[in-house]
C-alpha cells in the first residue's frame, strides 16, 4: 500500500511541474515583452522637416500608403519600434488620434531619448 501511494504521489508532482514549467516560461516571456512595449513608449517623435505618416503599424520598409504629411515642430508619441532588417519604423499616435507610422530615413525625425 505505502508503495503505491508513493507512486501516485510522484505521478501527481510530475504532472503538476509538467503543467507548472510552461506556465512559468509563458509568464517570463509575456513580461519581457510587455517591458519592451513600455521602453518604447517613453519615446517621443519630433518632426524636423516634412515627413510623410504612413497607414498602418510599420510591418516592413515599405513607404506606400501615405496617409498626411506631419509638419516641422509637431511631437507625437510613440506606441511601438520596430528593428527589421532594411530599417527601423515607428508607431505614432498623430495629433487627431490617427495611429500610423514613420520608416526611419524618410523625411527627418528626432527621437527622444534616442535610439540605441
Amino acid at each position: 500500500m505505502r508503495l503505491g501511494r508513493q507512486v501516485k504521489s510522484i505521478k501527481g508532482s510530475a504532472a503538476v511541474l509538467a503543467l507548472a514549467l510552461p506556465m512559468l516560461f509563458s509568464i517570463v516571456v509575456l513580461g519581457l515583452w510587455a517591458n519592451d512595449v513600455r521602453q518604447d513608449r517613453e519615446h517621443t517623435v519630433i518632426v524636423d522637416e516634412p515627413t510623410p505618416l504612413l497607414s498602418g503599424s510599420g510591418k516592413g520598409c515599405n513607404t506606400s500608403g501615405q496617409i498626411a504629411v506631419v509638419q516641422r515642430g509637431a511631437v507625437l508619441s510613440v506606441r511601438r519600434i520596430r528593428y527589421w532588417k532594411d530599417c527601423t519604423t515607428l508607431d505614432v499616435t498623430a495629433q487627431d488620434d490617427r495611429g500610423g507610422h514613420f520608416v526611419l530615413g524618410v523625411g527627418r525625425v528626432e527621437v527622444k531619448p534616442p535610439l540605441p
